[in-house]
């Protein structure tokens, strides 16, 4: 399996962790980036800004060598849209026209709305959108914001994002009780918040309204350390359904608390055996929470559960495989 991986400048975590796993599965001679990107060579940025820095400096010239030998062979089985955005459409276009009739295209759409596409429009590039895909439409479509109840083309397949890549966290102690450090990008983060206020830790903790991603006080390793500290950790829905702390929660080893998300999730986590769900009114929140608190056992147990299910299950490696599995299912580098 030889791909073109083409890429963007900025950070899209679901194109960055398949990157990343697809790189550790096939090794760098058969996953060929395009343009080349140096957050995936230089730790530029803390996490998860560089969940793509996957490869050195020392890689640097030799993937150079093969990006341009294979554009000038186009010796590939696949040509991959890492993701929606604007310089990755660019990309694109730019070899459109190059490209061998009957060479397979991936589109992997880690967008937040869920229309195939859809932040193209969010963005403002849904022009170029169209316009390449009426040119070369792609034949298989990955979608993290996989909506349960959506209607989808028979060739679009779900894929949300993952735990990791990440430092090992290991051997942290417990020291807060209730955490939830997110932005306010939906009303139900802004309800959270505003019932959690003055309840449990939270305002010594920084579970508090206002909190902006630029001026987060925890980042990178330091971050997982302090969410794996948490005996409880709430994740609520973004702009879209799926988010990192949905994934990082269980794989730190704390509990989860979330509402269920509606987009498609393959061996998802189970209420009572791997996390603990609240209605979508949030009604039952705060007795979920005081339960599990005063019940240390019960938690500690759904969040070792919960842990081992995100290993087995929910890793960006996973990710990578399935990815494959779906290609080589639709005779791509078979």
């Amino acid at each position: 399996m030889r791909l073109l991986f083409l890429n963007s400048h900025s950070a899209d975590y679901l194109e960055d962790q398949l990157f990343s796993g697809l790189t550790e599965l096939l090794g760098c001679d058969e996953v060929i980036l395009y343009p080349i990107n140096r957050n995936y060579y230089l730790p530029r940025k803390p996490c998860p800004r560089d969940l793509g820095h996957c490869r050195t400096l020392s890689d640097l010239f030799g993937d150079w060598f093969r990006m341009r030998r294979g554009l000038a062979r186009f010796e590939f089985d696949a040509v991959v849209i890492g993701s929606t955005k604007a310089d990755t459409f660019e990309a694109y276009l730019s070899l459109i026209d190059k490209m061998p009739t009957g060479l397979p295209v991936i589109y992997v759409d880690g967008g937040d709305w869920p229309e195939v596409g859809g932040d193209a429009k969010r963005k403002g590039f849904d022009d170029l959108l169209h316009k390449v895909f009426a040119k070369r439409p792609p034949d298989v479509v990955f979608k993290r914001e996989y909506l349960i109840d959506g209607v989808y083309d028979e060739n679009v397949y779900p894929l949300p994002m993952a735990f990791g890549p990440a430092p090992e966290i290991e051997g942290t102690l417990h020291r807060y009780d209730v955490t939830c450090w997110c932005v306010e990008s939906h009303p139900i983060r802004t309800q959270a918040l505003s019932l959690l206020e003055g309840k449990y830790d939270c305002l010594a903790n920084g579970s508090v309204r206002g909190q902006k991603f630029r001026k987060y006080q925890r980042k990178g390793a330091a971050y997982l350390r302090e969410l794996a500290a948490s005996r409880i950790a709430c994740n609520f829905r973004g702009v879209g359904w799926d988010t990192l702390r949905y994934w990082e929660i269980p794989a730190l080893g704390s509990l989860m608390l979330s509402e269920v998300p509606r987009i498609r999730i393959d061996n998802n986590f189970i209420h009572g055996e791997h996390a603990v769900f609240c209605r979508d009114d949030l009604s039952d929140m705060l007795p979920l929470l005081d339960y599990y608190l005063a019940h240390p056992d019960e938690r500690d147990a759904l969040a070792l559960a919960g842990r081992a299910h995100a290993v087995k299950y929910h890793t960006y490696l996973k990710r990578a495989e399935y990815f494959l599995q779906v290609l080589s299912a639709n005779r791509i580098g078979n």
